[in-house]
């Protein structure tokens, strides 16, 4: 690494660095005043809170980590064409590119370190955070609040899906239960609702299905106390993660479940293709970061700020306008998860066609 990529380097590093800490102090102060009066009513303690944004702060580095990236790279670039560095190394030669390579390099580091945090720490880290400010400060049961689309496979082997769970009252709606001798159902109940008495399920309302070979034999019941079903309760929230909160393998785990039971998958087939394209703004935004700080306009704190503000947050809503509509079966996951960063890569294209290079 000659002088010029070690200073374009280092200084990113150092903007980089004081952009993530100022992030994390500003967002947790934020918080903090917002949730000031859950804590004092519920006599949160000092470790209680400070759990509760030590978890919270992965996810804000997973949230602010493109912002940072791209104003680093407008105040590192944006330096060296306020003082004419860039120029000189245009007239000696050097392309934009060559200048800054390292830049697109960490751009490159970073959309895998985004991949890796959100696939194995901010998960876990979500979890443990809903269970501090849940169960620790409001003093709520350890459970979950009623969950939906609930797809699990029991010691038993049988595979259990239920469009909606209250554990609260320990109701299911929409339970389908499915039994396989290998890769072959045997049988299958569908049942309106479920109730649990504390030591069997009673399914209400449904039919029992038995397959052998060619022949079908079905019954319908009103009332079904359902002896051999080995799962409980607990087997329907222990555990679990929330869908928003799944990586990429606990997703593709949930829809083969999904399918199997029957279910619709698509939320999840959005969320696998979100969760893939998401960290790939870390690269855009350093690639589109340079062309605009290297522009004959120089990049002010002010300039900065605001190319910050229009282009982080226009992506923000631009995915997650296009992730809900992929949820609703609006747009096929592909096109709803990767629209955002194609469109960005579009205008990226146009810059770099219209910069000084």
């Amino acid at each position: 690494m000659n002088l010029i990529h070690r200073h374009l380097f280092f200084g990113f590093l150092r903007n980089l660095a004081y952009t993530m800490v100022g992030a994390l102090i500003l967002f947790t102060l934020i918080d903090l005043l917002d949730h000031m009066g859950s804590f004092v009513d519920n006599d949160a303690s000092a470790s209680m809170i400070g759990r509760y944004y030590t978890y919270k702060a992965v996810w804000t580095i997973d949230t602010v980590l493109p912002i940072a990236m791209l104003m680093a790279t407008l105040f590192t670039v944006g330096s060296m064409a306020r003082y004419l560095e860039l120029t000189a190394l245009f007239a000696a030669g050097w392309s934009l590119m060559k200048v800054c390579r390292p830049l697109v390099i960490l751009g490159v580091v970073m959309t895998l370190f985004s991949l890796a945090w959100r696939e194995y720490v901010l998960p876990q880290a979500n979890v443990e955070r809903n269970k501090v400010w849940d169960v620790e400060i409001h003093g709520n049961p350890d459970r979950i609040r009623p969950t939906q689309n609930i797809s699990l496979t029991d010691n038993d082997g049988r595979i259990y899906y239920a469009r909606k769970y209250d554990p609260n009252s320990g109701i299911i709606t929409g339970l389908k239960i499915f039994s396989y001798d290998g890769a072959i159902v045997t049988e299958r109940v569908d049942a309106k609702r479920a109730e649990w008495d504390g030591e069997f399920w009673t399914l209400i309302t449904g039919t029992r299905r038995v397959f052998e070979g060619e022949e079908e034999i079905t019954t319908t019941f009103d009332r079904l106390t359902a002896r051999d079903l080995t799962v409980d309760p607990k087997g329907f929230y222990r555990d679990r993660i929330r869908q928003e909160d799944m990586n990429i393998r606990q997703l593709r785990e949930h829809i083969e479940l999904v399918n199997r039971s029957g279910g619709d998958p698509t939320t999840a087939l959005v969320d696998v293709q979100f969760n893939l394209a998401f960290p790939l703004v870390n690269l855009i935004v350093v690639l589109m970061g340079l062309l605009l700080a290297s522009g004959p306009r120089k990049t002010t704190i002010a300039s900065g700020f605001g190319w910050t503000l229009l282009i982080s947050f226009g992506y923000y809503i631009f995915m997650n306008f296009g992730r809900s509509l992929g949820h609703t079966g609006t747009l096929p996951p592909l096109v709803a998860a990767w629209a955002g960063n194609a469109v960005y890569t579009l205008i990226y294209l146009v810059l770099f066609a219209r910069a000084r290079r």
